[in-house]
């Protein structure tokens, strides 16, 4: 067929006209391009103009905008800005104020809060965090002007409160004490707040547990996340003040829709738990809890235990009584070599799916005896262990432990150099733990260049000896570069 079509335009050289030759060209480009234009007409009108977008797709592209390009695209024609006053573009709300921001003397963003706030669902703060004075006072009349606004306007589903503590700890106490108020304000406004969070606000524990019982008068009912990491700071000055606080706290059954709960361990966590299991004690029968996760944290750092009274195997286990389905995820930061945190700490009846275990000093067969003394094994899925000394024998305190541990599926160790990592891994394909799905290992404070080549060729190859027997091992080797 080509050669039959070629043969039609090969004509004698001698017989052709360059004038006639270069009409036909520009007739035919001419041609040429009006059928492609009128194609691409006929195609455009077939999609229609973009102006003319559904809602649905245009929330959709909305959607997947930053702030500024929604305004942005809102100014592109007159179908577009109706689109930007949709519900949806509305629906997650951030309230970061930027410091030029901060710096006009009318801040664009409380018009949008007040022209758009009962259309916000999910709201997320945070603070002005310069330290910069002049911007922090500026910041805390706006936040309380924008909470005043949702108080009147809006039903949130969520909020957040993160970092407020680089503000509080900068403002005079008539401040600190209109904030929290207004906060209480507006946390009484709600009714069907289902997560709510608190990061880092580091409020004084009567104004914390002021806030609490607030919220929980208010939602709850309907909340079913809560997170209260770094909610109140500790101030060992103010005892006998703070030792009314009991008589106003909530407990774990004024919250019958909560499923998680993420907390640090403060005299707030340990009082609402023990006021509960008090409760328990007193009446024969009690309404079950949907609550199926606790994740507690722990830091030395933060305060000592022997600011609390503790909760025994009893408290942990009214709780699962009350809470059937209760797993807990233990996070432990210490730096202490004794055993007695430990003790406190974890007990029997505790229900614990996931230990992380960081910057610890006991040793590692003191860790895991104690483990299985109170049956933690029994319960636990995921392990992390970071050791912030150097561990010589890692493979017996883990011969007598990780068969106990029936339901383990994953494994972290972080620890420093030297140690014998590589006769664990031998040990494992002679042994091979059959319930773990994952092991990653982090080796540092490897400053030889030869201990670093020589670990880095024998954890390749013992990870894909171990490969071949089906288990998902990774080794990481943090290499420290020293100057000379």
């Amino acid at each position: 067929m080509d050669a039959v079509h070629m043969s039609k335009i090969v004509y004698d050289a001698n017989q052709i006209d360059p004038i006639g030759m270069q009409y036909t060209a520009e007739k035919q480009d001419n041609e040429t391009a009006q059928s492609i234009a009128s194609n691409e007409s006929e195609e455009y009108e077939k999609q229609g103009h973009w102006s003319e977008l559904p809602s649905l797709p245009l929330e959709k592209i909305y959607s997947f905008l930053s702030r500024e390009d929604q305004v942005n695209m809102s100014l592109v024609c007159l179908k577009w800005s109706e689109g930007y006053s949709l519900p949806s573009v509305w629906k997650t709300f951030i309230f970061d104020l930027t410091e030029s921001q901060l710096s006009m003397d009318t801040c664009p963003v409380m018009k949008f809060v007040q022209k758009y706030g009962s259309m916000f669902r999910h709201v997320k703060i945070y603070p002005e965090c310069t330290g910069e004075k002049r911007l922090i006072k500026t910041w805390c009349r706006h936040f309380i002007a924008f909470l005043q606004i949702l108080s009147s306007t809006s039903q949130l589903v969520s909020v957040e409160f993160r970092g407020l503590s680089c503000c509080l700890r900068y403002i005079d106490n008539p401040t600190y004490v209109n904030i929290c108020t207004v906060i209480a304000n507006f946390l009484g406004s709600q009714h069907h707040l289902k997560r709510v969070k608190f990061y880092r606000c580091n409020f004084r524990l009567n104004q914390g547990v002021k806030l609490l019982r607030k919220l929980i008068q208010n939602n709850g009912k309907s909340l079913t996340h809560l997170v209260l990491r770094g909610f109140v700071r500790y101030d060992p000055k103010g005892k006998e003040q703070n030792s009314n606080f009991t008589q106003i706290l909530p407990t774990l059954a004024d919250l019958p829709s909560l499923t998680t709960l993420n907390i640090d361990y403060t005299l707030i966590f340990e009082k609402m738990v023990s006021r509960q299991c008090t409760a328990l004690q007193t009446v024969k029968s009690c309404q079950t809890l949907v609550l199926s996760k606790i994740i507690l944290e722990y830091k030395d750092r933060m305060i000592k235990m022997e600011e609390f009274r503790g909760l025994t195997s009893t408290d942990w286990q009214l709780l699962k009584m009350l809470s059937p389905n209760l797993q807990v995820e233990l996070i432990i930061g210490t730096g202490s070599q004794s055993r007695r945190e430990m003790e406190f700490f974890i007990v029997p009846n505790m229900p614990v799916s996931r230990l992380e275990y960081r910057y610890g000093l006991l040793e590692a067969d003191e860790l895991f005896r104690h483990l299985l003394a109170c049956k933690t094994n029994d319960h636990l899925i995921s392990l992390d262990l970071l050791w912030n000394y150097t561990v010589q024998d890692l493979v017996s305190p883990f011969i007598p432990f990780l068969p106990a541990c029936k339901k383990l599926k994953y494994l972290d160790i972080s620890i420093r150099y030297p140690t014998n990592v590589i006769d664990l891994m031998e040990y494992w394909l002679d042994n091979r733990p059959e319930y773990l799905e994952k092991v990653n290992i982090n080796i540092w404070n490897i400053e030889d260049d030869e201990d670093y080549t020589t670990l880095k060729n024998l954890t390749s190859e013992y990870v894909s000896r171990l490969e071949l027997i089906g288990m998902n091992v990774k080794v990481e080797i943090n290499y420290e570069v020293t100057e000379s």
